[in-house]
């Protein structure tokens, strides 16, 4: 698992984003009872693999903390998924703007799981946490 990063994100202001550096390489196995799955995207293991597949629509390009949450455009918060993803990732998305209407400032962390050497995150984690410390996890499984 990779963390992408931890910042506190308010109504109306940008997220301060604390990007983590750790192995891009720390990958973790699949879960334990984990349905299998019709897509493989372990041979994507480059950028250019992706874009790639990009231009063919099989994968977008998105950022980790979505840009809504004042997530930066760089490198480190950039990836890659399939299109399919994205309604998930949107739920997931609003689930987090919820949380901040309500309690009006949150911590927010990103993990990212990968099978293999893909690039291509195969689970994407937020775990939102409250003034209260109370906290919410939102799992997106993509592959």
């Amino acid at each position: 698992m990779r963390n992408i990063g931890a910042g506190v994100l308010k109504a109306g202001v940008a997220a301060a984003l604390c990007v983590l550096a750790t192995s891009p390489h720390a990958r973790a196995a699949p879960r334990e009872g984990a349905q299998a799955m019709d897509m493989d995207f372990s041979k994507v293991t480059s950028r250019a693999k992706a874009q790639a597949l990009v231009a063919r629509g099989e994968l977008v390009k998105i950022r980790f903390v979505p840009e809504r949450f004042g997530g930066p455009g760089d490198r480190e918060n950039t990836g890659y998924v399939p299109p399919d993803a994205l309604f998930a990732l949107d739920f997931a998305h609003d689930r987090i703007s919820g949380l901040i209407e309500i309690e009006g400032a949150i911590s927010l962390v990103v993990d990212l799981d990968y099978r293999g050497k893909s690039i291509v995150p195969s689970r994407i984690v937020y775990i939102a946490k409250d003034k209260s410390e109370g906290s919410i996890e939102l799992v997106v499984d993509i592959w």
